[in-house]
């Protein structure tokens, strides 16, 4: 009998699953590599929705959206994975919430 996992059910198998590798010293890759493909997913469903809703300008969208983004890009972090592109999704939401000149009031290093 095979059932269907949640999301949240196969994050929590995967990060069981990466701290066994680790005690074993085995490579983690794999299942950190699988946890952002569901984040990825995830995500892209979510604002589907929003797009349908009209939300896309929503503050709280814009939260959800970039903590998820931060998320992928922690795991990435985590196996030496280049995070680049989580960093300029990050920065095209806060560009698309407050404007070019506003964010580089707000946000520029």
């Amino acid at each position: 009998m095979s059932e269907k996992l949640t999301d949240e059910q196969e994050l929590e198998l995967l990060e069981r699953e990466i701290e066994r590798a680790q005690a074993q010293g085995k490579s983690i890759n794999k299942y950190v590599m699988r946890q952002i493909e569901i984040l990825q997913n995830a995500i892209n469903v979510f604002m589907k929705q929003m797009k349908k809703e009209n939300r896309l300008e929503d503050v709280q969208v814009a939260e959800i959206e970039i903590r998820q983004y931060a998320m992928m890009r922690e795991l990435a972090k985590r196996i030496n994975e280049p995070t680049k592109k989580y960093d300029d999704k990050i920065k095209q939401i806060r560009i698309r919430l407050f404007g070019d000149d506003n964010y580089n009031l707000l946000f520029k290093e």
